[in-house]
């Protein structure tokens, strides 16, 4: 079976990307053939596919002519030129079904009409928020806006993307004309939700209910050894951004002065977070961490914490810190509480509840008996529940439902 996997990059730049660049790394030992279709990127992994990507745009950027800022926004909305190069890649492959991730604007849903004309059928793992909000992440109860149904004004002069007027208002505009088109819903056979949650919301969305099945992601839990014991200090892993909550972490080591924290990972708030953590014996920013030296870092944690302030739609990290044997102290947002089974494999608190996160940290911290419990029942969540090769069953009896019912 041939199978296009369309994502707007094709390196590993966040969560969808590893998703597609595994998968597809799995079709292929499974005799299938993955075709990628993205958009050319210097960080790109070499494709002898790669001419028919499409052709580098920085759709973030506001400092354009007027004439470029205005190509942009029509690429943005429908690419003409996404539709002419995935027919090409279809009359060389001939393709038997389409993956879609994320293409929301470097590479545009045009796509799908290309694959509509040419009777392919396509599934969308549902990565994000973005196919209900033009904002990526919805915020939590009292942490943030909705904008969920923001109108155009509203959305321009709140700022909301990227602090920028301009930028605010392409994303609402493109936003707005994809819904209107109902291009997504028109085109896409099935929709493929990590979490209960994700489904709640594309249904509350308008989208078709039938259309919907759920798989969470899973992972290989050979590919790390759980530890159960630790070395006596606690873990984020994820990008320093404001709606990851990292604030909350660095305040709540004030409170612990005894405690380490380890901070991995990069992003727009990384400066704010030295400063308000400038003075601090006990915490550590660490940078950017992959493979051998992440594993270990998961598996010498006494917890891995998980503040965010919006709502998660299934996070890889948890699944890493579980299969290392270490449990999670997360926030009550979005599909954590379908991963995290609060106080048996890790504990959910409030996002916004700093005497609450100080509270959880402590109880692992103090208590071994609880935290090794956990630990255990962490690792046995992700051994039985979300293993890798589960999802991938679940995943091509999906491929298998959707080319039937196009035959």
């Amino acid at each position: 079976m041939k199978i296009i996997q369309a994502n707007k990059f094709y390196a590993l730049k966040g969560g969808a990307e590893r998703y597609m660049l595994e998968l597809s790394a799995w079709l292929e030992t499974q005799g299938h053939t993955a075709l990628p279709f993205a958009m050319q990127h210097p960080d790109n992994r070499e494709s002898p596919y790669a001419t028919q990507f499409v052709s580098y745009v920085q759709t973030e950027s506001t400092r354009s002519s007027p004439w470029q800022a205005l190509r942009t926004v029509g690429r943005m909305m429908y690419s003409l030129e996404a539709r002419r190069k995935l027919a090409t890649l279809i009359a060389q492959e001939k393709p038997d079904l389409a993956h879609i991730h994320n293409i929301y604007t470097q590479i545009s849903p045009s796509i799908l009409d290309t694959l509509k004309d040419q009777h392919i059928p396509v599934v969308m793992t549902v990565h994000d928020h973005h196919l209900i909000s033009p904002q990526y992440n919805i915020w939590s109860t009292g942490c943030g806006e909705d904008y969920r149904n923001v109108g155009i004004l509203k959305g321009t002069f709140s700022r909301y993307h990227k602090q920028s007027t301009a930028a605010s208002f392409v994303q609402t505009a493109v936003y707005k004309f994809h819904r209107w088109l109902r291009i997504y819903e028109r085109n896409v056979d099935v929709f493929i939700c990590p979490s209960q949650y994700m489904r709640r919301q594309l249904v509350a969305g308008g989208f078709p209910q039938e259309k919907i099945r759920v798989s969470p992601y899973g992972i290989d839990p050979h590919l790390i050894e759980p530890r159960y014991d630790h070395d006596g200090y606690f873990l984020f892993v994820g990008r320093l951004s404001e709606e990851k909550g990292i604030e909350t972490i660095v305040r709540a080591a004030k409170l612990i002065p005894d405690v380490p924290f380890k901070i991995v990972g990069r992003g727009p708030q990384m400066e704010y977070l030295h400063r308000l953590a400038h003075g601090l014996d006990n915490i550590d920013f660490l940078g950017f961490r992959t493979g051998a030296e992440l594993a270990e870092l998961y598996r010498g944690a006494m917890a891995v914490l998980l503040p965010s302030r919006v709502h998660e739609n299934f996070p890889l990290a948890i699944l890493e810190s579980m299969a290392a044997g270490t449990p999670v102290i997360a926030a009550h947002v979005g599909g954590v509480p379908e991963i995290v089974d609060d106080r048996v494999s890790g504990l959910l608190v409030n996002p916004v509840d700093l005497p609450g996160w100080v509270e959880a940290m402590m109880r692992l911290a103090y208590d071994e008996d609880l935290r090794l419990s956990m630990a255990r029942a962490a690792r046995s969540t992700v051994e039985h529940r979300f293993g890798l090769d589960d999802h991938y069953r679940r995943l091509m009896v999906i491929y298998e439902e959707v080319l039937r019912a196009n035959h």
